[in-house]
């Protein structure tokens, strides 16, 4: 409607005033009568990125010949009869949906997922100049960022992820110039919740002020509390957790945080309390598996390392060394792992990459502290609230390693991690209650299963498969193609690898839901079905959850605690609109 208005305006009060650039004397009619009405043209179809002035210079006319090359016309750069038909036949027009490199290369797609997008906005969104959904789309808020980003690492602020802007990107905040180097989601944080005043934990936000009369620029609200990323709009509208207000004054804005900060406290939680165990002895038996631990155990506390499963991120280093692996769903369909370490360590763990909903609410009952490279703005507040500290990438205990690019390149030594959390206070428990109810089963209510099948989402299903000795990994990625059951495979640090496997595989069926700051995630509190696989047998069971301070109970259909054997667990926490597929 906006462009209608505005190509009337032109209609009426400009008349022609050039021909080689105008349409008007191939059909009277035609709404390209000028060089102003050229450039909004092109600008509508995205193949005009420069000013509406009337200066038809070497920017329009490129703008022109990408239009004539996309749509199949002659690409010579003048409104001839075709070029101008075909500006006027909006169904079969092909809108320019790529950006250009260093080069000239095409490289991102606005309207298709690319993974290259979708690496960009993980990184941006780290350095908290992204706030949008992690989509892999390169839509105006991610050119936003790239823009900002660009600002400040002292390249030209156009929005095009090129050669220099990637290089950048890889570098991270170390890419800032000196002035510029401010962080707002990256920043370690103690482990003490905000209760008193929640605008400080503002990362979240996302301001916007229209004022047409004002250039847009980009900057902080009190330099700290509040980031702007594009205070252009009049009057401010707050973004938080998926809703928009508009307010008209920093009382209004306060008010409004402390009202809607949503926040759950744990004593709201009503507990079930400890899970009946059989072989667990608490100090002797592993809470996180079971097992009994050696005598040289480093079972000092319990951290939870997120793991990237990214296409690029294959094969982890971790999940191999771990006592027990979770994996969760995240944005574009795709999981994550959280790799637990008490009684095993490991000097070389990554990618390392940053923390969901879903992360702590596992790590809580057993005291847990979680090890991430970041996280969402506004996320790492929750975290620190359900009572789960937070260690990120800002620490000498982290390095990147050479052979793989950012963000897929972040490692990490275990026994580092957990001095460090020692060191600054984090640990809860000499000796953590188990995490699920560990002892021997009646095997009289297990049958016979070789295989079962997940499905995440579209994009992402797995499939363990019972050897005779142990289950082994298989998977299906659409971001890596069509096949299906690929090998998944782990990589040490002498380069010795080997498919992911695993002794005992947990499934619990969760209900998925979108995180208020528009993250999938899956409830973990409450109740579904369970499915739990040891030694080519399967037991259909029932979760049960009273609160993220409970272990998970493991119940038949009565309510009767049933236990688990001892083993490393494989914990799968699917969405429940997805059915598994058993191969007896």
């Amino acid at each position: 409607m906006f462009l209608t208005f505005i190509l009337s305006l032109f209609l009426i009060n400009i008349t022609p005033t050039i021909s080689d650039y105008s349409c008007v004397d191939e059909i009277s009619s035609h709404p390209v009568r000028n060089e102003f009405m050229l450039q909004i043209v092109l600008k509508s179809y995205n193949y005009y990125e420069g000013k509406i002035d009337g200066d038809i210079g070497a920017d329009s006319k490129t703008a022109l010949k990408a239009f004539q090359s996309n749509n199949d016309l002659i690409v010579d750069g003048i409104l001839g009869p075709n070029t101008c038909l075909h500006l006027l036949s909006k169904n079969n027009i092909v809108s320019n949906t790529s950006e250009k490199d260093d080069t000239g290369i095409s490289i991102n797609n606005v309207n298709k997922y690319s993974l290259e997008v979708e690496e960009n906005q993980q990184i941006l969104k780290s350095l908290g100049l992204y706030t949008g959904i992690i989509d892999g789309i390169n839509g105006p808020s991610t050119k936003r960022a790239v823009k900002e980003f660009q600002s400040k690492s002292g390249l030209v602020s156009d929005g095009v992820v090129g050669k220099k802007t990637k290089k950048a990107l890889e570098q991270g905040e170390a890419a800032y110039l000196p002035e510029e180097s401010e962080n707002l989601n990256t920043t370690e944080v103690v482990n003490e919740p905000n209760t008193t005043n929640t605008s400080s934990t503002s990362a979240a936000l996302d301001l916007r002020n229209y004022n047409p009369k004002l250039t847009c620029t980009a900057g902080y609200v009190n330099n700290i509390d509040v980031w702007v990323p594009d205070p252009c709009f009049y009057p401010v509208f707050v973004y938080r957790f998926g809703n928009i207000a508009q307010v008209n004054s920093q009382n209004e804005l306060d008010s409004y945080l402390q009202a809607r900060w949503s926040l759950t406290k744990e004593k709201t939680y009503t507990s079930i309390g400890p899970v009946l165990t059989q072989n667990y002895t608490p100090g002797i038996n592993s809470p996180v598996n079971g097992l009994p631990m050696p005598s040289n155990a480093n079972n000092s506390i319990v951290i939870g390392i997120k793991n990237d499963n990214n296409v690029r991120a294959r094969p982890q280093s971790g999940p191999e060394s771990a006592d027990a692996v979770v994996e969760v769903l995240v944005e574009g369909g795709m999981t994550r792992f959280i790799n637990i370490f008490y009684q095993s360590d490991t000097t070389y763990h990554g990618p390392i990459r940053s923390a969901r909903p879903t992360d702590p609410t596992v790590l809580r009952p057993l005291g847990g502290v979680l090890i991430a490279s970041g996280a969402t703005g506004g996320l790492i507040p929750e975290i620190i609230d359900i009572g789960v500290p937070v260690i990120t990438d800002r620490r000498p205990e982290y390095f990147r390693i050479s052979s793989r690019n950012a963000p897929h390149n972040l490692y990490a030594d275990t026994y580092k991690l957990k001095q460090l959390a020692i060191n600054k206070g984090y640990k809860k428990f000499d000796n953590p209650p188990a995490l699920f109810p560990w002892g021997n089963p009646n095997y009289s209510t297990w049958k016979a299963n070789k295989s079962v099948s997940l499905k995440f989402s579209s994009q992402t299903s797995t499939t363990w498969t019972w050897n005779g000795n142990t289950y082994m990994r298989t998977y299906y990625d659409a971001y890596r193609g069509p096949s299906l059951n690929v090998p998944h495979y782990w990589i040490n640090s002498s380069g010795s690898s080997g498919q992911i496997s695993s002794d005992l595989i947990i499934n619990i069926f969760c209900e998925p839901y979108i995180h208020p700051l528009q993250l999938p995630s899956v409830k973990t509190v409450g109740e579904g079905r369970a499915v739990v696989m040891y030694k080519g047998q399967m037991l259909d069971a029932f979760w049960k959850r009273g609160s993220n301070l409970d272990p998970f109970h493991i119940v038949d259909k009565n309510g009767q605690n049933l236990f688990i054997p001892p083993g490393k667990p494989w914990i799968s926490l699917v969405p429940n609109n997805y059915s598994p597929t058993f191969d007896n």
